[in-house]
């Protein structure tokens, strides 16, 4: 059999696209990675295709894997579902992704056979063999099946580690490698040491997904997978990586004894830091270059709201911890609709005194499935699903839209003012150039669009 996995273009109106953050497609290379011993698979990157339909015309595919990462991937894949099942209607098409395991709304499900929801390396593997044999698909668990529109879902998976993923398959994106990176990152290698998050923030549905477990992979098979990368730059995508703070103390360790050398950019909480220090002086020596915090907010009331269980004074106490071990940081914070003029001054300003790094901010936005959607879900102002990019208000602002918008995109040239690291080129995602100026642009016309 022959399978072909399709990552998405950018959206049509997506204010980050590839200009600015362009990673492999590691949950492919994780499916791709026990298919490879018994099929022949393939993975199109389509931020680098000219379309679809030209590779469907140049092999013949018995299953086509289509990933729905974000909101904003929808529509754009519904082209190319569309165009697929158009091509060859023998095709098996299947989806999955993070969109389709939270909600199948808005997917045309009229071009889509099988959805995987969750994790899907065991369940894609499972699906093919079921196709290849003809046996009963509902034996298969984690997916959804999908006939005439009407969805069956099948029995979850529960799994309590990662040690089953496979080594993914990076060299079905060998060509493309050299184009993958993430902020001043080029080129860049994706990892992942963990799964999954015990918090609960009201505007994130990840801990949901996994039940708020936290899973992991053992660090045996982590130093394995790094011995094999060339690419000195690693983005580790954890939810958050530093949660298990024993393990990770073992795993800098390793890396440090066995003389790896990478760079690391990695996700963590505040409290984290704070209640860590020294796993951070240590992770320094081990390779961490950078750090993105989900700081959030410079004001207590709303930390509370988003039950972050972290307070505004904790930014000034990481900043030390980190800045202590020349370690750079990328910190987000959160606009809320509700912002009048002053807020965003006091954001900027206080912005500017904590010496982040590379500082980048985010409108609240109430993706599916987290607390925060189904508390405004009746309050959209707009609803286009190219809009689910953090950087768009769905709600009524207090201040105009066009006033709002300007003051948001202001905050980013102010951070592109303070950047004290002129050699990167950079503001965390956003290039410092034209294409900077245009993304500032592009944000400050947005009301246009309501």
């Amino acid at each position: 059999m022959n399978i072909l996995l399709v990552w998405p273009p950018s959206a049509d109106y997506c204010i980050l696209n590839e200009k600015f953050s362009c990673c492999e497609p590691l949950g492919l290379e994780y499916i791709a990675a026990p298919l490879l011993k018994e099929f022949t698979v393939d993975i199109a990157d389509m931020r680098f295709e000219k379309s679809i339909e030209d590779l469907l015309k140049k092999k013949k595919y018995d299953v086509v894997g289509v990933a729905i990462p974000f909101t904003t991937s929808v529509n754009v894949c519904n082209r190319m579902l569309q165009q697929i099942k158009e091509n060859d209607e023998r095709v098996k098409v299947v989806i999955g992704g993070h969109y389709p395991t939270v909600t199948l709304d808005n997917i045309y499900l009229q071009y889509v056979d099988y959805a995987i929801i969750g994790e899907g390396v065991h369940s894609f593997y499972e699906l093919v063999k079921a196709i290849e044999n003809q046996t009963l698909i509902d034996d298969v668990k984690g997916i959804a099946i999908i006939e005439d529109q009407l969805v069956k879902y099948t029995d979850k998976i529960i799994f309590n580690t990662l040690d089953h993923y496979p080594i993914p398959a990076r060299n079905l994106v060998s060509k493309y490698q050299n184009k993958y990176f993430h902020a001043h990152y080029t080129p860049v290698t994706l990892m992942r040491f963990s799964a999954g998050c015990p918090h609960n923030c009201t505007f994130c549905v990840l801990w949901k997904l996994t039940n708020r477990e936290y899973i992991v992979r053992s660090n045996d098979l982590i130093i394995q997978e790094l011995k094999g990368i060339d690419c000195e730059n690693i983005y580790v995508v954890d939810d958050e990586a530093f949660i298990n703070a024993p393990k990770m103390y073992e795993l800098a360790q390793k890396i440090i004894e066995k003389n790896i050398r990478k760079r690391f950019h990695m996700y963590v909480r505040a409290d984290t830091i704070i209640n860590n220090a020294a796993l951070f002086e240590l992770w320094a020596k081990a390779g961490l270059d950078s750090v993105l915090i989900g700081l959030e907010s410079i004001f207590d009331d709303e930390l509370k709201g988003y039950k972050k269980n972290i307070t505004s004074e904790m930014a000034h106490k990481c900043v030390e911890i980190l800045h202590k071990n020349s370690i750079e940081i990328r910190a987000n914070f959160i606009v809320k609709p509700e912002y009048s003029r002053e807020n965003f001054q006091e954001l900027k300003q206080t912005v500017f005194e904590l010496d982040i790094d590379l500082p980048t901010f985010a409108v609240l936005t109430p993706f599916h499935g987290t607390d925060e959607y189904e508390k405004v879900k009746d309050q959209f102002i707009i609803d286009k699903l190219e809009f689910f990019d953090c950087y768009h208000t769905f709600l009524k602002t207090k201040l105009s839209l066009k006033d709002f918008y300007q003051e948001f995109s202001n905050l980013f040239r102010s951070a592109k003012l303070r950047d004290k690291r002129e050699e990167h080129g950079t503001v965390f995602y956003a290039g410092k150039g034209q294409d900077f100026e245009e993304m500032t642009q592009k944000m400050e016309n947005s009301y246009l669009y309501y």
